[in-house]
């Protein structure tokens, strides 16, 4: 019983190697679905949020769970940052941010969160160049992740309605280049499948909401409202085509609220 138990774990560990294999090797690179200007804003913004979070013990408790949502958020970031094909400000030092967010996002109080933001700041603020080799594989946790698609998807759908769209263009870019950065990160994460189809089917969504994603970013970049709210369609239709197979309570309440 127990060499069957073995053989099966070393089956599905090899099983995965393939997946993430793959995974690396089919990646598109970073700048077809996520601009590096778009995603380095967002870095920032989500590093101030979280030292916002962790100003005070009364804020950590008000925003229950967003530290968590952040930091997961901020790994998978930066690790598109470290892997792009443009250059940015985040590229030479994201081994060592990466396992900063990693750090923070393993906190389970106001203590320890603010330690780690603190820590986090400090592996920032010095942007020294790192050591580590970065790749496409489960970084961050995909709860939470899952939780913050949603979040953002909401901010998207007001920063595109009417006169910001393009007032608040730069926001809408840089959603969308987060939301496409998570369905690339996710990929390789198959924790929610319970066999090789569903592997199948939910890379298939992931595949599809990082293009539909990018679609939407480039619009934007456009200036081309009509072609945004098109691809804006697809992108909602993606993330409730997954939803129904992969958490249906998400499902009826896509948007989160």
């Amino acid at each position: 019983m127990l060499l069957k138990s073995r053989f099966l774990s070393f089956v599905a560990i090899l099983a995965l190697s393939g997946v993430l294999s793959a995974v690396a090797a089919d990646a598109p690179k970073v700048s077809t679905f996520a601009p590096a200007k778009d995603l380095e804003q967002q870095a920032d913004k989500y590093l101030k949020a979280m030292k916002d979070t962790v100003a005070s013990e009364q804020d950590y408790k008000d925003a229950e769970g967003k530290i968590g949502r952040d930091s997961n958020t901020l790994v998978v970031i930066v690790l598109a940052l470290g892997l792009h094909d443009e250059d940015n400000k985040y590229k030479a030092a994201a081994p060592a941010i990466m396992k900063a967010a990693q750090d923070v996002a393993a906190t389970k109080d106001y203590a320890g969160a603010k330690k780690a933001v603190e820590a986090l700041d400090e592996v920032v603020a010095k942007n020294a160049k790192a050591d580590g080799e970065l790749k496409w594989a489960p970084v961050a946790a995909l709860p939470e992740l899952m939780k913050q698609v949603p979040m953002i998807n909401t901010k998207l759908k007001l920063t595109m309605k009417g006169k910001n769209f393009t007032k608040k263009a730069k926001d809408s870019q840089g959603h969308t280049a987060v939301i496409a950065t998570i369905a690339q990160a996710t990929i390789a994460d198959t924790s929610m499948t319970k066999n090789a189809e569903q592997v199948k089917q939910w890379q298939k969504f992931s595949n599809a909401a990082r293009d539909d994603a990018a679609a939407v970013n480039a619009a934007i970049h456009k200036a081309d409202q009509k072609a945004a709210d098109a691809a804006m369609t697809k992108l909602n239709q993606s993330c409730e085509d997954c939803h129904a197979v992969f958490k249906p309570d998400v499902a009826a309440n896509p948007s989160g609220k």
